[in-house]
């Protein structure tokens, strides 16, 4: 390889054929556990998030319903009427199966 064009010279032009020596073996194993590692805690925060979300979702529809059941449909504010309906379809796109945590199952079948 060449200090100054990272270009093998025995198959230039071509793409280099030439098997990747220790160092740089070595730091793509390093990299690629520092993105595991990463996807991990991404995975984390949006499991938290997703969570957070949906009791978010739960507790003002609810309370929409309380006032609801209580006051009838005139003691609703409009405000809070629309709120409840946001947070019902934050529930519903939650519930969706291309949002399902496949991550924490794939990680607890491969530890065991």
């Amino acid at each position: 390889m060449s200090v100054f064009t990272d270009v093998c010279w025995r198959h230039w032009p071509k793409m280099c054929n030439c098997p990747p020596s220790e160092d740089e073996v070595e730091r793509m194993k390093s990299d690629v556990f520092l993105l595991d590692r990463e996807l991990q805690r991404e995975n984390r925060r949006a499991r938290e998030f997703a969570i957070a979300l949906a009791a978010l979702a739960l507790g003002i529809f609810q309370h929409r319903e309380r006032m609801m059941a209580a006051h009838g449909e005139d003691g609703v504010p409009e405000d809070l009427h629309r709120l409840g309906q946001q947070a019902k379809q934050a529930a519903e796109l939650l519930d969706e199966p291309r949002n399902k945590d496949r991550v924490s199952e794939l990680l607890k079948r491969i530890e065991s």
